[in-house]
């Protein structure tokens, strides 16, 4: 794609003149492009605006609310910037056209998991996302992801926690419906004759061959209709959300819950073991919303607000003391 090419688009992007599927794939590829490089192929000008603008942490407020007995924090998450007014990166987004994304060719081992019984399981995937498979269904997937895509197969219902990497979008083929997402929380569920996709987090896209393709945000839900070959949307209640989490540990909402109450449920839900090595005393009292975050982000968080440290070696987690 040549530049000129190219600018155009970009043109058509800030306008709001492309496609949903165009749009998306604009800003797929803006995603690849790392803060780094960005903020490097900006002028000096560009850079002290992107310096006011920029946030570089997951964490947006922490308020502690201290006493001689206890210390308790709120974690309060706001969703991430939206990359607009990008003409600026333009030639570092055609540097990626230009080969630095090139799908890496090989073998895939892949294996599958299939759920018959009435009780919800688990399964941690190579790259971190989470699948709470329910039951009468099977997940099929890449032992470890090795390619530009992260694709599994669905058959049945499964509720989905994506771990987010902007550079490896994560695709879900149910049926004849693809469900393409870069970080997100969503469930699908496959009947006989619809496949319905409702999201609780994030952005969806939903497309197959025969169908007009949609994007999905927060509390709304895509039904494909297999016999008609279309793709509708709508709104659905929040409290629905419960009814799709029942059963899973996707919750993760502390109310003025102890250090140990927060670190057991950590656990439990990311399969590991966290040894608590820190002097801190156990009257600490959390009040925050892991919720469809990562292991890595919900110790971030915590230790961040704790001022603790921790270290992660395979399925192990320490905790301790931050050293200044």
């Amino acid at each position: 794609m040549q530049d000129k090419e190219f600018e155009k688009l970009i043109d058509l992007y800030l306008k709001d003149q492309l496609s949903m599927e165009e749009k998306f794939r604009v800003e797929e590829w803006l995603g690849h492009i790392t803060d780094e490089q960005a903020f490097d192929s900006l002028t000096a000008l560009e850079k002290q605006d992107t310096q006011k603008r920029t946030y570089h942490e997951l964490i947006n407020k922490i308020k502690p609310v201290q006493s001689k007995s206890e210390i308790s924090f709120i974690v309060y998450m706001r969703p991430w910037l939206k990359v607009a007014s990008c003409i600026v990166l333009i030639g570092v987004v055609i540097f990626a056209f230009n080969g630095r994304f090139k799908e890496i060719f090989g073998i895939q081992q892949y294996t599958s998991v299939s759920n018959s019984t009435g009780h919800i399981t688990k399964s941690i995937l190579s790259d971190g996302t989470i699948v709470w498979l329910k039951g009468n269904s099977k997940l099929s997937f890449p032992v470890n992801f090795k390619d530009d895509l992260r694709k599994v197969d669905l058959d049945g219902e499964a509720l989905f926690e994506v771990a987010k990497d902007a550079s490896h979008p994560f695709i879900i083929h149910c049926g004849n419906l693809t469900t393409r997402v870069l970080g997100t929380s969503f469930n699908i569920k496959r009947t006989n004759n619809k496949i319905e996709v409702d999201v609780l987090t994030g952005r969806v896209f939903l497309s197959s061959a025969n169908a007009a393709a949609i994007t999905l945000h927060p509390h709304q839900k895509g039904v494909y209709f297999e016999s008609k070959k279309t793709i509708t949307q709508e709104s659905h209640p929040i409290q629905e959300v419960a009814s799709l989490t029942k059963g899973t540990e996707y919750n993760m909402f502390f109310n003025d819950a102890t250090i140990e109450d927060v670190l057991q449920r950590t656990e439990k839900k990311f399969e590991v073991k966290i040894t608590y090595k820190a002097s801190r005393a156990g009257n600490t009292r959390i009040t925050a919303d892991f919720t469809d975050q990562s292991l890595i982000n919900t110790m971030n968080m915590m230790c961040e607000a704790l001022n603790l440290d921790y270290k992660i070696k395979e399925h192990s987690v320490t905790v301790t003391d931050k050293l200044n």
